[in-house]
């Protein structure tokens, strides 16, 4: 990413806090740079990311893990359902 007018550790610590969850406007302030700013380096990022993920081989097992991902099996059984006000 060239032509940044702020450190690359800024922008790592910017970025990393969006990839944790924080919000693009809560992102800004605790590094006091604009919202604007930070979703423009997520869009330069973004152009990237072929350069820093290269392609799956051909013929071969792929594991994808997710990170804090639920995933609804079954129906929820009612002994399985918290019960409102108790």
């Amino acid at each position: 990413m060239h032509r940044l007018h702020k450190s690359v550790e800024q922008v790592e610590r910017v970025l990393k806090m969006r990839s944790e969850g924080l919000g693009v406007r809560a992102s800004g302030r605790v590094e006091t740079i604009s919202p604007a700013t930070v979703i423009l380096w997520e869009k330069r990022l973004a152009s990237k990311v072929q350069d820093w993920s290269p392609p799956a081989p051909m013929n071969s097992d792929i594991t994808i893990e997710g990170d804090e991902v639920y995933t609804k099996v079954e129906k929820n059984h009612p002994s399985h359902k918290v019960l409102a006000g108790r």
